[in-house]
């Protein structure tokens, strides 16, 4: 094979492999791992049809899911609350109204369904008692560097990657 033949057989190796590449997609499970920052919290309201906000139009709060498996959320209201530690004391509280509308959060571990496209939180503690040791599937969707959860037809929590 001539000197040409071989730079020209090359160059068409190099070429097909770099093409190749190029449509690939990164798979699902890397794209999922990250902190992501909440940017939305939003139910529909069964009577109304209408988007309701449990932790206003600006929640705050972050998402984190590992590599090796671990997720972590917190999530808090757009306002918190002003109490002191001194008056947290003084305060009767409804747990259930207080994490629907205050602050939440909770880990343990995550699986993925890639062809379901749905993320299973197996929950080990934080603060809803009633989640602790239970299985929490959510459906999921990524575009770019925005991660939906839930059916975006009765509920979402949309967030956007931030690291």
């Amino acid at each position: 094979m001539s000197y040409g033949s071989r730079l020209t057989l090359i160059f068409l190796l190099v070429t097909i492999s770099t093409v190749s590449g190029q449509g690939k997609s990164v798979p699902r499970e890397s794209q999922l791992v990250g902190t992501w920052r909440l940017i939305e919290f939003a139910d529909i309201d069964p009577a109304t049809s209408a988007w309701t906000y449990a932790y206003g139009k600006h929640p705050k709060g972050y998402f984190t899911y590992t590599k090796t498996g671990i997720v972590n959320l917190n999530i808090s209201s757009e306002t918190p609350l002003k109490i002191s530690q001194d008056s947290a004391s003084h305060y009767t509280i409804n747990l259930r109204q207080w994490t629907d509308s205050n602050a939440l959060g909770y880990f343990g571990t995550y699986t993925l369904d890639t062809k379901r496209s749905v993320v299973t939180h197996h929950v080990t503690g934080g603060s809803l008692p009633w989640y602790i040791d239970t299985d929490q599937p959510r459906p999921f969707i990524i575009r770019g560097d925005t991660l939906i959860i839930g059916d975006n037809k009765t509920w979402k929590r949309v967030l956007v990657k931030a690291d």
